[in-house]
């Protein structure tokens, strides 16, 4: 089967005409399905092909329930994250509740079609430890295709080579 030359630039014509339509009907699809809270979520039941997380209940990550930092201060690892976010295109932050806790809510949109990923980071202290948890899930479809286990090992690597032992949790 053959493509004419004007075939193919009226379906390319056609295509670009609709991808701000397609983008448009996307966002109005990740404003209204948005996550009932800023909480950190319990586990990833009701969406395993698209959630993962670094936390009690793991699910498609490392297999780990928390990332533990040794002497290390919650101020430290904020400043870990915030610059994880500056870092990452599309990323906002939409919720932080720092004092004796920390709790970070930072949207994701993906590159191209800007669907709407969920990133829910909490941290505490044990002892003079920080124990740091991760959770990410895609908002809409029924498969994530690995990206969120991805971006679990990108702000892992991103803690453990920024964060340093320089003060006991507080």
């Amino acid at each position: 089967m053959t493509v004419s030359r004007s075939s193919f630039v009226v379906f390319g014509t056609i295509l670009l005409l609709l991808y701000p339509s397609v983008i448009g009907a996307i966002q109005i699809s990740n404003t209204i399905t948005g996550p009932e809270s800023d909480e950190f979520p319990e586990s990833c039941d009701e969406s395993p092909f698209k959630c993962s997380r670094l936390a009690p209940n793991p699910h498609r990550s490392t297999g780990e329930t928390e990332l533990r930092f040794h002497n290390t201060s919650i101020l430290s690892i904020s400043n870990s994250i915030s610059t994880w976010i500056s870092d990452t295109s599309f990323a906002e932050e939409v919720f932080r509740d720092e004092g004796a806790k920390l709790d970070v809510h930072v949207v994701v949109k993906t590159k191209w079609m800007r669907f709407a990923d969920d990133v829910f980071i909490h941290v505490e202290c044990d002892g003079d430890d920080a124990l740091v948890w991760i959770h990410s899930e895609a908002r809409a479809g029924i498969s994530d295709v690995g990206v969120n286990g991805e971006r679990i090992d990108e702000i892992r690597e991103n803690l453990l080579t920024t964060s340093v032992g320089d003060n006991p949790c507080s």
